[in-house]
């Protein structure tokens, strides 16, 4: 009976509210990114891609629109520079450059608590993994955002973001 009132309640809550991106992708990604769901990152351009997440979040997420909490995971080389160029919130951003075996009940952790993990999975992820994270990502409305060379191998991704070509504007 508990488990009826709880489904009749989560049904009539209001909707989620969108994980906000920024201006350039809104034409690509209309009203943000859906909470709780899972996004590959693909192409040359993927950091790109994963750095404008980021600091659409990091700026503009929250539950009050002033900044939402983003964890990269797996990503040493994330340009945290680059990002604040794009907008994001340094102070917002928890970085976990080498998860180690642990990589999973790490992203665990931070669904729980930020609106977007950045994830670059060091191996191909187990099925027990898979289910795991994705249903605490739903369970929380953290989107899981995939790189990397197993990106692909994740199960379930419903949003895949590409980036085939860049240009730069600038100096040099």
């Amino acid at each position: 009976m508990r488990d009826l009132a709880r489904s009749l309640e989560q049904a009539s809550a209001p909707p989620a509210r969108a994980v906000p991106v920024l201006p350039a992708l809104r034409p690509v990604i209309p009203g943000g990114l859906r909470p709780g769901s899972v996004t590959g990152l693909d192409g040359p351009g993927a950091a790109s891609l994963a750095l404008a997440l980021v600091a659409g979040v990091s700026r503009h997420g929250g539950e009050d629109g002033a900044g939402g909490w983003c964890g990269i995971v797996g990503v040493p080389s994330f340009g945290v520079v680059a990002a604040a160029g794009m907008g994001a919130e340094p102070e917002r951003l928890l970085l976990v450059d080498d998860p180690g075996d642990r990589w999973p009940d790490v992203v665990a952790a931070l669904a729980e608590a930020v609106e977007l993990v950045l994830l670059c999975p060091p191996e191909r992820p187990g099925a027990a993994a898979v289910r795991r994270l994705s249903a605490l990502a739903r369970k929380h409305g953290c989107v899981l955002a995939l790189t990397g060379p197993f990106a692909r191998d994740w199960p379930g991704v419903r949003l895949r973001l590409r980036l085939d070509g860049a240009a730069w504007e600038g100096v040099g």
